[in-house]
């Protein structure tokens, strides 16, 4: 078997089947504040991963404008 990771996609996709089973009610009430708690959880890290992508994407572009100088 070929070593699995995880990927930020995968977590992205994650986040959208708890969003898509929440709306079609695939969890009951007493459930709900478990599954919440997740999603928000993998919210704030999906949130954080891209913000940090975004960041070294600024920094490494201002690496490159200041070596072409």
């Amino acid at each position: 078997m070929e070593n699995q990771q995880i990927t930020i996609a995968d977590l992205d996709t994650i986040k959208n089947i708890i969003d898509l089973a929440s709306t079609r009610g695939a969890f009951r009430g007493a459930e709900l504040t478990q599954v919440g708690v997740v999603y928000d959880k993998l919210t704030v890290f999906l949130e954080a991963v891209i913000a940090q992508a975004k960041a070294q994407e600024a920094s490494n572009a201002e690496a490159g404008e200041t070596q072409g100088e």
